[in-house]
């Protein structure tokens, strides 16, 4: 069965990417409903390019779709390039603020970048760091990583509220564990510095690592995983290869909240809209309180 639905998933891909075909409705039936008072937090990397199972143009459509429906008060999405940039502002520049910066000055380069909700937050502090010996460098990078990564951050002030929270968004390298648990040093350093005004700050991002790997417990020393303080929570995979490899995998994917955060919600976003996958990546929704 799981073959037939891949199957027919990468077949309307492809027919839609020909123009032939497009979903007859993007609605997604289970959202969750977010409780009074909870701020909703979203990540979702968007996957960089066109493949088989969809073009960039193509699969926008349902990531923008998703994004309404979900509606969160702020969400980080990795592997975002110009031109995923350019749409999310494009579709979505009327409710949402963005904090976008490129990690480097390739043609091909990633944003990790963070959308808030303009209606209701005020923009109070923004900025990226790379996860290198020289976070304030420009495109720097430890030796042997991939590529420079980056984590960009927003810190919103409620209009109505008055509190604050800082949203910090990162992707880190794909090849190198060692590596990793550097990155994770270098952003954990940054969200304790982010931290000294008393406002949580919450992490979204791919990690490329499991829930054994070191750069997970450098993160889970000093943050908790959002899915293990859930009242109600999924469990599985979040790189799902477009479904291929879901079954029993781990999540790479992950929503870190400072101790004693209340999370409502831990939600995989692996629905398909019109039978298509949104992206090689579920993406994760947590609703908790500030």
């Amino acid at each position: 069965m799981l073959a037939f639905q891949r199957i027919l998933a990468l077949i309307l891909a492809v027919l839609m990417n020909l123009g032939i075909w497009a979903p007859s409705s993007y609605e997604i039936k289970n959202v969750p409903e977010k409780n009074e008072g909870a701020v909703r937090i979203i990540s979702f990397n968007v996957r960089c390019k066109d493949d088989l199972y969809g073009s960039v143009e193509n699969r926008s459509k349902l990531i923008v779709s998703a994004i309404r429906q979900y509606a969160p008060d702020s969400f980080g999405v990795q592997e975002a390039t110009e031109d995923w940039i350019d749409i999310f502002n494009e579709n979505l520049g009327d409710e949402y603020g963005c904090i976008s910066q490129m990690r480097n000055g390739a043609s091909n380069s990633e944003a990790s970048a963070v959308f808030y909700l303009k209606s209701k937050y005020e923009l109070l502090d923004s900025g990226t760091i790379w996860l290198s010996d020289t976070p304030e460098k420009f495109a720097s990078k430890f030796l042997l990583s991939s590529f420079p990564r980056i984590a960009t951050w927003a810190t919103l002030k409620d209009k109505t509220s008055g509190k604050v929270y800082t949203h910090i968004n990162t992707h880190f390298d794909h090849v190198l564990e060692f590596v990793r648990e550097k990155q994770a040093k270098v952003l954990c350093n940054k969200i304790a510095e982010l931290a000294k005004d008393g406002h949580p700050v919450f992490c979204t991002g791919d990690f490329n690592s499991n829930e054994g790997a070191k750069a997970y417990k450098v993160m889970t020393s000093v943050m908790k995983d959002s899915k293990y303080v859930a009242i109600t929570s999924d469990s599985g995979a979040t790189f799902t290869n477009y479904g291929k490899t879901n079954s029993g995998k781990p999540p790479i994917d992950f929503i870190f909240v400072p101790q004693g955060t209340k999370v409502d919600t831990y939600k995989i976003i692996d629905e398909k809209i019109g039978g298509m996958y949104l992206s090689d990546h579920a993406g994760l929704c947590v609703d908790l309180y500030i």
